[in-house]
């Protein structure tokens, strides 16, 4: 896919977390294979805005807003927004009258706490459309509510897959890094 000037976008970066978090960016200009995007210049810090050339496997379009999505449960991979990323996350515990959550970085150790509003469904991008990815949890009766999780924890045979980042390996799969679990 080809991006415009001006275009928003999403730029994958394992500088934050080492699974990878998506930064939101604008495309300033690009041939096709390349693209300068300026990150967003925050009054607040008095940074002036980063730019920055990256290949156009790591960039995305900005996911569409989710309805629904106020059922969390622990256990549940979502991507949290956290200095200024959507990182990769696993509810750990519901409270606040299920609008606050504490939630672990996958890859990390600590918890955080996060409002419903700082909270998305994670979704993939692939062959121009967008994917749902694994809610992760098989608690509910019904046919499952969204795909797959691209960070590779599917449900199997209707039980939950528990997440283990002890041990992991990152593959660069067509330029986009995966999470792999050893056996």
């Amino acid at each position: 896919m080809r991006f415009k000037k001006g275009s928003k976008v999403e730029v994958l970066t394992m500088k934050e977390v080492p699974t990878g978090a998506w930064r939101c960016a604008e495309i300033i200009s690009g041939n096709g294979h390349t693209y300068c995007v300026k990150y967003g210049w925050f009054p607040i810090t008095g940074k002036a805005a980063l730019v920055e050339r990256v290949p156009r496997k790591a960039i995305r379009p900005c996911p569409p807003p989710i309805n629904g999505t106020d059922d969390w449960v622990p256990g549940d991979v979502v991507e949290v927004f956290d200095e200024l990323c959507w990182k990769p996350a696993v509810i750990v515990r519901v409270f606040g009258g299920n609008n606050m959550f504490s939630v672990r970085i996958l890859g990390l150790k600590s918890q955080l706490k996060a409002h419903q509003s700082r909270l998305r469904v994670r979704q993939s991008w692939e062959d121009g459309n967008w994917l749902l990815v694994g809610k992760g949890s098989s608690n509910s009766s019904g046919p499952p509510k969204r795909k797959r999780s691209s960070l590779g924890f599917p449900e199997a045979g209707g039980k939950k897959m528990k997440v283990i980042e002890k041990e992991y390996l990152m593959a660069n799969v067509g330029g986009i890094h995966t999470l792999l679990l050893k056996p």
